[in-house]
């Protein structure tokens, strides 16, 4: 009996005992659901229990693919020491950035002005019981290292001077307080110098923008673009094209199998964090699509095909719907499912019929050496030469053999309306290219609305297979109208159009009071235009209005859009889309009007129009008819309308 009794005891003690992260749906709050930090979901319970007990309260905010969030969450949070010292001194509280995009956004917003910046994740907060901040990182170790405090010192820091030292407390609340209070520093500059201040700081070498760590930006690479097609600029070509090819040849596409990663942390692309975002696919796919448009470079459509591909086979459900993010962490090991050994890599494709003489160029063409890329092991695939190897093709099929039998990256299996949205219109523009994509976006916009819309309510997010109840954000609404605009172009099927218009009224009574918009329905976050890692929801719905006020003739969506673009920040370096948007109303939106079949029949000249801000209207007319917001100045065949806008 004493044996049971003690063999019970032992049991209980090394039990997993869930913390209150117990019931909540996010599959980053679910991987934290046993720490040994007493994690809280952000809400209510929290705040009332920090005042209760007078404590700060510990916010970490970050997301389930999360490289650096892992590595803290290993080193800290199921550090017993480091957990005990959370749980003593705080009330803690985790946050999926990507369940509550306004929170992150707001607290980010806060790192940038205090340290002059932009943030990232995993981002940690130390707040009052009244969610004052008064600390603010990044990544933090859980010791002392490399010159910076470690949590083993940070938290009794804190903990105690919140106790015993209020006045020192106080002053930093003040500070930041001060800090948040200012608004951004980032002066306007004319949109003749736009070109001017991008190129400065334009890696001529590499493409891409700075010297350091880069992100794709997406945004300004399609303002660049359409500066070129406005005015000829060949500096914003030279830019968008340099760019573009470079990352095409780089680490940060993958070569193997599409899809890119989510940044590089060098100027060449050829380090990249191995996470896939659904949104910087999506996004960059648009510009691809642009790219081939423009240049006619076979490059380019290889990396659309493969994108597609690769997304459809690993984020897709069988509604047609998209996951949101797949790690960086694979095989124990930071991109390990990516990464190849030299000696596997030629033995394989020998044993799959290519010639070893063949196969050594190859692996030297993807840079997969003896001595690794990427450490002196491993080697990540990259384009070396502008020169393909034979067999090329079926040696890449054959790489991805050698993936087959390794478990693909953790998928983080949320559907996000905002991000299922960019990839749907990505996909419905590319359907020049292949017929097919117009058919399976329809079917997943079809399924995206079916699950997320219901009436008048939108929803932000859902675990697959569950029922959404988080209601929608600007960014849901914003993305969405875009999509469905595009299907509107893409079908001429009135639907869209009506549920576009519906969605915009919808959008400006949640989100819009006084000019200003905010990114929650209660309107405690304004929205910034900040396009840094995906284009702003705010500057995406101002585009929205434009292109809405036209199709429906409403002077109210323009002059809504218009007030917006007054108070909004137009440095192309931080807000290219809203330097977009201002070039929309400068040169003018037009909408070209015609029957449904003339239009559909016209697609393909349509889409290579010269002219960026160009839509379509099906009325019943045989003609053509050109328009802008007041006045109709074109009409007859088609080609009168394209030498108009090939003059223009």
């Amino acid at each position: 009996m004493k044996f049971i009794l003690s063999l019970f005891i032992c049991l209980f003690a090394f039990a997993k005992n869930p913390n209150h992260l117990l019931g909540e749906t996010s599959p980053y709050l679910k991987q934290h659901l046993y720490n040994k930090v007493r994690w809280y979901p952000w809400g209510k319970k929290a705040f009332l229990k920090a005042k209760k007990e007078h404590k700060p309260i510990f916010l970490s905010i970050g997301y389930s693919t999360c490289h650096w969030c892992e590595v803290m969450n290993k080193e800290s949070f199921e550090n017993p020491y480091i957990s005990s010292l959370i749980n003593r001194y705080f009330i803690p509280i985790l946050v999926d950035r990507e369940q509550m995009p306004g929170i992150d956004s707001y607290y980010q917003n806060i790192y940038k002005k205090i340290y002059r910046k932009r943030g990232g994740w995993p981002l940690n907060v130390i707040l009052s019981e009244n969610k004052e901040p008064f600390f603010i990182a990044k990544y933090i170790p859980s010791i002392d290292s490399y010159g910076s405090l470690g949590l083993n010192h940070l938290l009794p820091l804190f903990g105690k001077a919140y106790k015993d030292k209020k006045g020192l407390i106080d002053k930093k609340i003040a500070f930041f307080k001060k800090a948040i209070a200012k608004s951004d520093n980032n002066q306007s500059v004319l949109k003749d110098d736009t070109v001017k201040v991008l190129y400065k700081e334009f890696d001529k070498e590499y493409g891409g923008f700075g010297t350091n760590k880069k992100y794709p930006q997406s945004a300004k690479l399609n303002l660049i673009y359409d500066i070129y097609l406005l005015k000829g600029d060949k500096k914003a070509k030279e830019m968008f094209l340099k760019t573009l090819v470079s990352m095409a040849k780089g680490s940060i596409y993958d070569q193997i199998e599409g899809g890119f990663f989510r940044y590089t942390s060098d100027r060449a692309w050829s380090s990249p964090h191995f996470e896939k975002m659904l949104y910087t696919t999506a996004e960059l796919l648009l510009l691809y699509i642009k790219a081939y448009r423009l240049s006619g470079d076979r490059i380019f459509k290889s990396v659309i095909v493969k994108s597609f591909e690769q997304f459809d086979e690993h984020f897709k459900t069988k509604e047609g719907l998209y996951f949101s993010a797949s790690s960086a962490d694979s095989n124990a090991k930071e991109g390990g499912y990516y990464l190849y050994r030299y000696d596997n890599a030629l033995k394989t494709l020998i044993k799959n019929g290519i010639y070893k003489k063949d196969a050594i160029k190859i692996l030297k063409y993807l840079d997969i050496e003896k001595d690794g890329n990427y450490d002196s092991v491993y080697a990540l695939a990259r384009i070396t030469s502008n020169k393909k190897p034979k067999n090329l093709e079926k040696s890449l099929k054959i790489l991805k053999k050698i993936r087959d039998k390794e478990e693909f990256p953790f998928v983080d299996k949320k559907i996000i309306t905002s991000w299922n949205a960019m990839m749907i219109r990505a996909k419905l523009q590319a359907s020049p290219i292949d017929k097919r994509y117009k058919k399976e976006a329809i079917k997943s916009l079809n399924a995206l609305l079916k699950l997320m819309q219901n009436g008048k309510e939108l929803y932000h997010q859902t675990l697959y297979g569950t029922k959404p109840h988080q209601k929608g954000l600007l960014e849901d609404y914003a993305y969405l109208v875009d999509t469905l605009l595009e299907a509107y172009r893409q079908t001429f099927d009135k639907i869209y159009l009506i549920n576009a218009d519906n969605l915009a009224n919808i959008a400006i009574k949640k989100f819009y009071k006084d000019n200003i918009w905010y990114l929650n329905e209660n309107k405690s976050i304004k929205a910034d235009t900040d396009d840094f890692y995906y284009t702003s929801a705010k500057s995406i719905m101002i585009k929205d209005l434009l292109n809405l006020s036209l199709l429906k003739e409403s002077l109210r969506f323009r002059e809504i859009a218009k007030k917006s673009l007054q108070i909004s920040n137009k440095n192309p370096a931080y807000s290219p889309q809203i330097e977009d948007d201002i070039l929309m109303l400068k040169y003018g939106i037009l909408v070209l009007k015609s029957s449904k079949a003339n239009l559909l029949k016209f697609s393909s000249s349509i889409s290579n129009l010269p002219y960026p801000f160009l839509l379509q209207k099906a009325i019943n007319d045989k003609n053509f008819l050109l328009c802008g917001f007041d006045s109709c100045f074109v009409y007859g065949r088609f080609n009168k309308v394209a030498k108009y806008l090939n003059q223009k």
